[in-house]
Parts: structure tokens; sequence; C-alpha cells
């Protein structure tokens, strides 16, 4: 019974943890957590973990499973996607220019 009254209040607290946001590229930071190298851009919804890129549609500079994309007047890499459900609630996946992937982007 005492086991119980201890594991009892971590188990209620594990699934919260698992919502919260790893701080990866194109993670949500809106308490200003990111990986590090990455910038938390607040000026985008929900907060984006951002690392800037040059060319658009290249992956070139930005981590794995991500793109550089334009994201509403700069270049971030984003991370790729398949379907709008890859992609957080105020972001499409959209296709991205010079290429045959999506990647998750503001929607404007």
């Amino acid at each position: 019974m005492r086991l119980t009254r201890r594991l009892f209040p971590l188990l209620a607290v594990l699934p919260l943890l698992a919502c919260g946001s790893s701080g990866a590229v194109g993670d949500t930071c809106d308490e200003g957590v990111c990986d590090e190298g990455l910038s938390c851009r607040k000026d985008l919804p929900g907060g984006f973990c951002a690392q800037e890129c040059t060319a658009e549609g290249e992956g070139g500079g930005c981590p794995a499973d991500t793109l550089c994309t334009r994201q509403v007047n700069m270049l971030l890499c984003s991370p790729v996607c398949d379907s709008q459900s890859d992609c957080r609630e105020s972001y499409a996946c959209n296709g991205v220019s010079n290429t045959r992937l999506k990647a998750c982007q503001v929607k404007l």
C-alpha cells in the first residue's frame, strides 16, 4: 500500500512530461527552451526552435529530418512532414520549392 502511495503521484506526472517539447528544430518554445545551438523564435506561433539556413529546399546545414524552408519572411530549418498530422497547430504541411518534399510551415 505504501508503495502505491509513492508511485501514484509519479505515474500521474509522467504523461504530462511526455507532452512537453523536446527542444528540437520546429518544436514549441513558448518557455524559451531549445536544444543547444537553436534559438527560440517567439514571433512564430507557439514559439519555434529555430536554426537559420540559406538555401530554400536544401537540407545542407539543417539537422536530420529537417529542410530549409521559408517561414514568413525568413529561411529556417523546418521539420519534414508527410501529412498535416505531422505538424503542430498553426503550421501546415506544405510542399517546398525545388523539391518533392513537404515541411511544416506557418499557416498564413
